[in-house]
């Protein structure tokens, strides 16, 4: 890519922008940039200062903490997230954060998303099985958007009837606010969805099931204090974080993996990697390219640059992610990295609830592919794949050829 994106291009749909992170680290810790919809912000740089102030409670995810200038731009562009999200932990600090998330843990247990596993397996098996070996396929209709949406659902006691409801909605919900047409976008996916959920709510309260919003429903109703608004706030973003996040992450992993065949056949050799593969993926290509929102709610010093109170503020996820600092050769991809504390889940209190999930339907993808298609390739130039202009990194198409399939890999 250039020495800095153009206008027209947003860091998401470069091939690779990691260089142009690279020169933002030399050029400093904290850096002050231009964003698209918000006007200017602060970057953070680099993984060891990246990683502590994720969990630093001086700056905050509630935009309530935003500047009067700042929060003009934001109610611009319908983009503020005490509007969007209303009560739910995505924008609350502790305590209020740490009430509902330990509700919501308590319920999104390792168990539950451990009995997700025949399914997910199935259902991968079932996406894969109908694509022809010799033609080239676009697997992010047919395999990246289809299955985080339906396991999502699962997991939320939802049918594949309203998962195919929903699926139109998903990808509109990242798309940047960076004008009031999409602005407009966004407001109808989410109104759409939430609405759905809410009637959803009322389903499972009548008639309440195994799945996760039915307990939720439960610990709401008999020993809590969640709220209906908190409830489908909440059910809105699981169902957005675990369909649209995981979707970009099948579609950059696998498209990291094709540009990368010496590692893609380390896998098809070894495929006990797979577990650190799905990170070393999650490391180099991030969903959240620019960084974790967040806002100073007081001034805050680093590195002798003070951001002022109320400014916007981006922890950088994918600058840290290749710091050479703390990964080395971090523009190598190597699927046996094992020290690999990445920030594509977050860090601190504000960690993804939904990462053993997402871990589990990578796995579960990359297993399935290296086992019955190990002779898969891209059927295009990498340079020529679409890049989404959304909030969230990852390829608008995958064209693939999967090859002869065979029934194990050796």
């Amino acid at each position: 890519m250039p020495d800095k994106p153009s206008k027209a291009r947003t860091l998401n749909q470069y091939l690779d922008p990691y260089p142009y992170f690279g020169r933002l680290r030399e050029a400093g810790r904290v850096l002050r940039i231009q964003t698209a919809f918000a006007g200017e912000g602060w970057l953070i740089t680099r993984h060891e200062d990246a990683q502590r102030l994720a969990g630093d409670p001086r700056l905050s995810v509630d935009d309530r903490h935003a500047g009067p200038e700042l929060r003009c731009r934001l109610a611009q562009f319908k983009f503020r997230f005490t509007d969007c999200l209303p009560e739910t932990m995505v924008i609350m600090d502790p305590p209020e954060h740490t009430r509902l998330r330990r509700m919501v843990a308590r319920e999104f247990t390792p168990r539950r998303v451990a009995a997700l596993t025949p399914y997910i397996e199935e259902t991968v098996r079932k996406l894969l099985a109908p694509l022809p070996p010799d033609e080239t396929t676009d697997l992010v209709p047919v395999l990246a958007e289809p299955l985080p949406t339906m396991v999502i659902c699962r997991l939320l006691g939802l049918s594949e009837q309203d998962a195919m409801h929903l699926r139109p909605f998903v990808s509109s919900l990242a798309e940047l606010p960076v004008d009031p047409e999409a602005a407009a976008r966004v407001e109808e996916a989410r109104d759409a969805v939430w609405t759905y959920l809410a009637h959803m709510i009322e389903e499972k309260r009548r008639k309440p099931d195994e799945g996760l919003l039915s307990a939720l429903i439960s610990a709401h109703d008999d020993e809590d204090r969640l709220t209906d608004t908190e409830l489908t706030s909440m059910a809105g973003v699981l169902f957005a974080g675990g369909a649209e996040t995981t979707t970009q992450m099948i579609g950059s992993g696998l498209l990291l993996l094709l540009r990368h065949p010496e590692q893609l056949a380390r896998l098809v050799d070894s495929p006990a990697l797979v577990p650190s593969a799905v990170d070393e993926l999650l490391r180099f290509e991030s969903p959240v390219t620019l960084g974790l929102i967040r806002y100073a709610a007081e001034d805050i010093t680093i590195a002798d640059v003070t951001i002022p109170r109320g400014d916007l503020v981006f922890v950088g996820v994918a600058s840290a992610n290749h710091d050479p600092h703390r990964f080395p050769e971090p523009e190598h991809l190597d699927v046996a990295r094992r020290d690999n504390p990445h920030l594509a889940f977050g860090h601190g209190p504000h960690y993804c609830l939904g990462a053993p999930l997402a871990r589990l339907e990578l796995q579960v993808v990359l297993s399935a592919l290296l086992q019955h298609h190990p002779h898969m390739e891209l059927g295009c130039r990498p340079e020529d794949v679409p890049w989404r202009p959304s909030a969230l990194r990852g390829p608008v198409s995958l064209p693939v050829r999967l090859g002869p399939r065979v029934a194990s890999a050796r």
